[in-house]
């Protein structure tokens, strides 16, 4: 099988001759490139589909296709840097916005450091910002995606963040969030209405879109949001998840951290598959908990091998260990695709990708 086939071969019922191996290479890669610590042979394009070649990684992380575009009516917007500080700003016609974030260079990120939105009048811009957002089906991104990765993976193929994770994410960061559904819930109910209203013809162009695997961004973590979730977000994912499935699609989120309080939340809604789990020894369910406490034999399971095992103090032998157990643990239904959780990190060892694809291909006599 190709990686494209490993990969989308759970979803299509089918049991791959061996786990897909997807890691991502997003957060390592740019780290290496601007500290000029990436070898020539994998700078470009060409350069970063290679290195998962060289790896034995599926491309997946890094090749994004959208099958909508966006535009904004009477909004204006811009980015200023100096130094390690950077000030996004949003100007409509009921004010502005504006954040602050700082470039970590041990990180190689930005991080905010101060969100746009804090108050019950911040909310009615972010709404007025949405009620002038504007989606139209747009798939060349994507088909240009796939027409670069060819057989060696696929291209992620977003959905727009949900009303929740677009104010914890974006808008106001989870203390404020928590604060304003405390403090002023109505107004937070108006303005995820709103979010979600503006999202609608998104999801209509994906639904008619030429992609296959869907990718929910909302970037969850059970700490954040396993609170809220019956509440503020159950209902917005049944009413998509029917939509999509009806027009053929597969979905899947992304789920890291800790894991325990939202993973069955999300299979009981109807996700094909949670990518990014991330079992212990970093996250907080083990190995052999996950599917149990899936409750579904049929959910796919993505990820499993923590960021941090990339970096000190794991070693290789542990790697291929935690590996092992993995696939002994998941691999037999054909419903696990093995997964980073989250990215690579900057410190981490490339090497160890190569690794895990050998132990695969060993384990599974490939």
């Amino acid at each position: 099988m190709t990686h494209r086939e490993r990969l989308l071969a759970p979803f299509r019922g089918i049991a791959p001759d061996r786990p897909a191996w997807a890691a991502d290479l997003g957060y390592w890669y740019p780290a290496m490139r601007d500290t000029g610590r990436l070898d020539e042979r994998y700078q470009g394009d060409d350069g970063y589909q290679r290195l998962h070649e060289d790896l034995g990684v599926c491309v997946y992380y890094g090749r994004g296709g959208c099958t909508y575009s966006a535009r904004y009516d009477g909004v204006e917007t811009g980015i200023e840097t100096e130094g390690t500080v950077q000030i996004r700003w949003w100007r409509t016609p009921l004010g502005e916005l504006s954040s602050r974030r700082e470039f970590v260079q041990a990180a190689h990120c930005w991080a905010f450091t101060r969100y746009p939105a804090h108050t019950v009048e911040d909310l009615k811009i972010v709404q007025d910002i949405y009620s002038r957002l504007h989606y139209r089906p747009d798939a060349s991104r994507f088909l240009d995606q796939c027409a670069l990765i060819g057989d060696a993976g696929l291209p992620i193929s977003p959905l727009p963040r949900s009303p929740l994770p677009a104010l914890m994410t974006h808008w106001c960061g989870v203390t404020a969030t928590c604060y304003l559904i405390a403090d002023e819930p109505a107004a937070v109910e108006d303005t995820m209405a709103i979010i979600d209203e503006a999202n609608e013809p998104a999801y209509q162009a994906v639904a008619e879109g030429p992609a296959e695997l869907l990718h929910w961004c909302d970037n969850l973590d059970s700490n954040s949001y396993t609170s809220f979730f019956d509440r503020y977000m159950r209902e917005c994912y049944t009413r998509h998840l029917e939509q999509l499935h009806a027009a053929g699609k597969w979905v899947v989120t992304h789920l890291d951290g800790f894991v325990r309080g939202l993973l069955p939340k999300l299979v009981e809604v109807g996700f094909d598959g949670v990518e990014s789990i991330t079992p212990g020894p970093v996250g907080d369910v083990e190995i052999e908990e996950l599917r149990a406490l899936c409750g579904s034999e049929d959910t796919i399971i993505w990820g499993g091998i923590p960021g941090a095992m990339f970096a000190p103090p794991w070693t290789r032998e542990q790697m291929r260990e935690h590996t092992v157990r993995l696939l002994d643990a998941l691999a037999a239904g054909g419903r696990l695709i093995v997964g980073s959780a989250d990215q690579v990190p900057p410190d981490g060892d490339i090497e160890l990708c190569r690794l895990i694809s050998d132990t695969i291909d060993e384990y599974c006599g490939v």
